[in-house]
This record gives structure tokens, sequence and C-alpha cells, in this order.
């Protein structure tokens, strides 16, 4: 796992992202703004392999506020209409070989480079009525943390 993790570090590295704009999405800045004191930007964005929300904090969440962010998030990230919009209406469109892309969840505090938490997603091919992937297997992977964990998972508390 270590292998991969560094991987896909170095690929974010030196990855370019296209940021998205739209009134969903603006809506939803400006909830997280309101609700997320401490959340100094937030931007959503894609590139290959994934599409991510990235958010620059102040200083560190405690462990609630990021069990409630992620939850936010996650919610709006598997919405219909953000599929729809973003992952459809942009992503695919840019990169049509690419296939479904992962989802992830960034956290980073103001004036670090490594991320403290990002959570990722890989879709799942199952078999639905409108043949889309599924986004429900989360990982957590804290800030020295090379190999992700299930996430959420009422076993275990959020490790940094």
């Amino acid at each position: 796992m270590a292998p991969v993790l560094a991987l896909v570090l170095f690929m974010t590295a030196c990855t370019s992202y296209t940021k998205v704009s739209s009134e969903g999405v603006k809506a939803f800045r400006q909830d997280i703004k309101q609700n997320f004191p401490l959340i100094q930007k937030t931007e959503i964005r894609y590139s290959t392999p994934r599409v991510e929300v990235t958010y620059k904090l102040k200083e560190e969440l405690n462990e609630a506020e990021v069990q409630l962010l992620f939850t936010k998030t996650q919610a709006f990230m598997t919405s219909p209409s953000f599929q729809s919009e973003v992952v459809d209406g942009q992503y695919r469109i840019k990169y049509p070989s690419w296939g479904d892309p992962e989802l992830a969840i960034t956290l980073t505090v103001r004036g670090e480079d490594a991320a403290v938490y990002r959570f990722i997603c890989m879709p799942e091919n199952v078999e639905t009525d409108k043949d889309e992937p599924v986004y429900t297997h989360w990982y957590v992977y804290a800030e020295d943390d090379a190999e992700g964990k299930p996430y959420p998972d009422q076993k275990t508390e959020i490790k940094k």
C-alpha cells in the first residue's frame, strides 16, 4: 500500500488541475464557509484520475469537525447533481478514455504542503439501473500515515 500512496502523492504533485465553478459549487462553498469558519479556501477541481474537493484550513479541525466536514462533502460529491454536472458534464468530456474517476477530499493547514487528511474513494462498478459507478468505500490517509484506513469506521478513530 505504501508504494501506491507514494505514487498518488507523486502524481498529485506533478498534476495540473482544472477548477470547477458553477452555481451548485458556489452554493456548496458558501454553505461550507458559513459552517466551518476555520476553512480559509475551498476548491473543487479535477485531473486524471480524480475529482477532488480541497480545503485549506487556518488551523486544524477537531475530530468531530472533520467527521462533519467529510459527511457534508461526501454527500455533495456523490449527489446526482454533482455527478451529472462535474463528473459527467466536465471530467468525462475532458478525459473520455480515463473511465470513472476516484473521488478525493483533502484537508491541508495554511502554510503546510502536506495534507493533514486525505479521503479517497475508488469507483465500484456495480450493476445498477443507470450503469453508473457507486462510491461507497472511503479510506482516510492521515499525515505520516502511508496506509489508509476505511472511513468512517466506528471501531477506529482518526489517528494523526
